[in-house]
């Protein structure tokens, strides 16, 4: 800070200076450990391996099965669901879409460090990329998946570029300080089950957008505005977090009743 102007330095070098900071850098946000340092991701006690692939690469009978569909399957623990999407460049086109497929499983922390090394040899914190699977969890979620999913949906991840990210918590307290702001994962998580990610960062973005209006350099940063921002979209978040919280209860998803995979040798 340096009066009324905001510095933001990044790790290649790159810096910009502006009047206001957004904060809109993910879970694993830089601009948050300035503005909240206390607050951190926690990990909820299950991962997602997901898979996105073009329909016009499935064979006929899967995409038979699938397309048209939501489809999904739940045990102990356990949970898939499938579901078409746009491709790359938004097309709906019969053909040009893609299969996008999540399924989440429990896995004890302890056994998390190993499923997020890449073949780089680079240690993931929060994602980890299609084509970074070792070899062996590649065979193991193939394995996992023939065992305990219905064959149709062990073929699909069998034909996949699987990648894998653990579900995180990350509660938010504070969205506001001074000429900065946080919004979107930056500010919190709520779990995926919720289908809210995307529509919440909107929602902060625009409720920031609208405390700003008007704003300019000759005058006071609007406190009052930004306060009642702030205070709205953290109920908000508490709230779409206990649901979230009560969805992955009933599926038993980071739950102690739950079965537990993938667990190290």
């Amino acid at each position: 800070m340096d009066g009324h102007d905001v510095t933001a330095e990044f790790s290649d070098g790159y810096t910009a200076r502006g009047n206001f900071l957004v904060g809109a850098d993910g879970i694993g946000s830089a601009a948050r450990k300035l503005l909240d340092s206390a607050t951190r991701p926690m990990y909820a006690g299950y991962v997602a391996w997901r898979g996105l692939e073009p329909e016009s690469a499935l064979p006929g009978d899967l995409l038979d099965l699938l397309s048209g569909r939501f489809t999904f399957f739940t045990s102990s623990g356990m949970q898939m669901l499938c579901y078409l999407v746009p491709g790359d460049n938004g097309e709906r086109e019969e053909g040009s879409r893609r299969v996008n497929w999540v399924w989440y499983v429990n896995v004890a922390e302890p056994n998390v460090p190993k499923l997020l090394t890449g073949r780089s040899g680079r240690r993931f914190a929060h994602f980890l990329p299609p084509g970074e699977l070792l070899p062996e969890t590649v065979e193991q979620v193939a394995h996992q998946a023939d065992a305990s999913l219905p064959r149709a949906f062990a073929e699909l991840i069998r034909l996949s570029d699987v990648f894998m990210q653990p579900v995180l918590d990350l509660p938010s307290r504070r969205m506001v300080a001074d000429h900065a702001a946080l919004i979107g994962d930056a500010a919190g998580t709520v779990r995926p089950h919720t289908a809210s990610g995307t529509s919440k960062a909107f929602g902060d973005a625009a409720g920031l957008a609208t405390a700003l209006r008007g704003w300019t350099l000759t005058q006071p940063l609007p406190a009052a505005e930004l306060e009642n921002w702030e205070a709205r979209r953290l109920d908000r978040l508490l709230r779409l977090s206990e649901i979230g919280l009560e969805l992955a209860e009933r599926s038993t998803l980071g739950a102690r009743a739950g079965s537990q995979f993938f667990t190290s040798d």
